[in-house]
């Protein structure tokens, strides 16, 4: 292709995005305050989860929301100072979990993540990263057979949409999983899942394979797309002007900021999630692991055993609350009674979320050569590579083979 890319934001949609563009032959310089640092993109659970098509906002979360809430280290915590502002929020996200919404929600995700472990593949195979990582499925593990069988719906949705589960009584879990203890008694295995042994590594990795490759990254803000005649010419970043013929801003939970100096506001909130890294577990740990009623996940990773999860709302500004991340660890003791949870590693990252769990994919409304790819939420990595390739096409003006209505900018309008 004959042009250049803007890429504003080098978490790991953003570095796809430049991946894939990049092997079309396009002209790419990605910008971002600080690229490659401990971002989201780097302190992630690593996850590939393909499968992971339900929203959060179904009424079967709601009528969980006020037990959380009281929870001062529960799955879900506001602060409240903030609620004021999150309150327009919310209500998009209540109306949302309407069936109608709900069964829209899933048929767009599968519809990205349908192509989820081929557009990895891709990447990782071409920029040689391959050995980090693993798609040997994972488990679900719940207290009791009742409570597996609560979400039967949820699971039969997926199915539905192709992805498949092995349901596990307590023996079958322990044949998977050895260290799981009395907590564990029932559960399932997802065949169609994956995760990558270092999110950070992944990023590092992937950013060298594009600098060889020509990409040219350049630190700085993004505070404004400056346009001519329509269309998008230079990206301005403090003193610096980067002519452009295409932009795609891909800054994560900053990316509504950019979109709203632009004429198209967006309602975006950062989901503010924990987790902590254990050096030492003291236990050997096989498989990726969600632990559905108590909404957290176990990754084995290169550097130790990750246990995180949690929601946070409180804005971008506010401080971490790191307690959160280590009543995780606690929390994974009761089914994991040998996890020695000392020296852990303690992590906050700003996962940007929608209302309806969508993400923002696909052409501005207002200016021409102008592109968005953010707010996927607590699912970044795996709609990374399937982002990156879907705008690749759009940017080339193939068929991305991908309904983009319900991913619009302009759908709360």
């Amino acid at each position: 292709m004959d042009g250049h890319v803007v890429i504003v934001g080098a978490g790991i949609v953003g570095l796809n995005a430049a991946f894939f563009l990049r092997r079309d032959g396009w002209q790419v310089t990605v910008v971002a305050r600080d690229p490659v640092s401990d971002t989201t993109s780097c302190g992630n659970a690593g996850a590939i989860a393909a499968c992971e098509v339900i929203p959060n906002a179904g009424a079967h979360t709601w009528r969980k929301v006020p037990g959380w809430l009281l929870d001062p280290l529960g799955p879900l915590a506001i602060r409240w100072a903030y609620l004021p502002r999150l309150l327009p929020w919310l209500r998009r996200h209540l109306a949302a979990g309407s069936r109608s919404a709900v069964a829209a929600t899933v048929a767009a995700l599968a519809g990205l993540h349908r192509t989820a472990f081929d557009d990895h593949g891709t990447m990782v195979a071409e920029a040689g990263l391959g050995h980090l990582l693993r798609r040997d499925g994972a488990l679900f593990v719940y207290r009791s057979a009742a409570a597996f069988a609560a979400e039967t719906a949820d699971w039969d949705l997926r199915r539905r949409h192709g992805y498949d589960h092995q349901p596990l009584d307590r023996d079958g879990l322990l044949a998977r999983e050895p260290a799981l203890g009395p907590e564990a008694r029932a559960g399932c295995w997802v065949p169609d899942w994956a995760h990558y042994l270092d999110p950070r590594a992944l990023s590092v990795g992937l950013t060298s394979h594009l600098r060889e490759r020509g990409v040219r990254f350049v630190r700085g803000q993004v505070t404004d797309v400056e346009t001519a005649a329509g269309s998008v010419a230079t990206v301005r970043a403090g003193e610096k002007r980067i002519a452009a013929d295409r932009v795609v801003v891909a800054a994560g939970a900053w990316s509504a900021r950019l979109s709203k100096a632009l004429g198209e506001p967006f309602p975006l909130e950062s989901e503010r999630g924990y987790n902590t890294t254990l050096p030492d577990p003291g236990i050997e740990v096989s498989n990726f692991i969600t632990f559905a009623e108590d909404h957290f996940v176990l990754t084995p990773m290169a550097m130790g055993l990750r246990i995180g999860g949690a929601v946070e709302f409180a804005g971008l500004e506010a401080p971490p609350k790191y307690a959160r991340a280590r009543a995780l660890a606690d929390l994974a003791r009761r089914y994991l009674p040998g996890l020695n949870v000392e020296g852990g590693k303690d992590w906050m990252g700003n996962r940007p979320q929608t209302p309806d769990s969508i993400p923002v994919i696909g052409p501005s409304a207002r200016h021409r050569g102008l592109f968005y790819a953010f707010g996927h939420g607590h699912l970044g990595l795996t709609g990374s590579a399937p982002t990156g390739r879907v705008l690749a096409d759009l940017l080339a003006g193939r068929d991305p083979d991908l309904d983009l209505t319900p991913f619009r900018i302009d759908r709360y309008r």
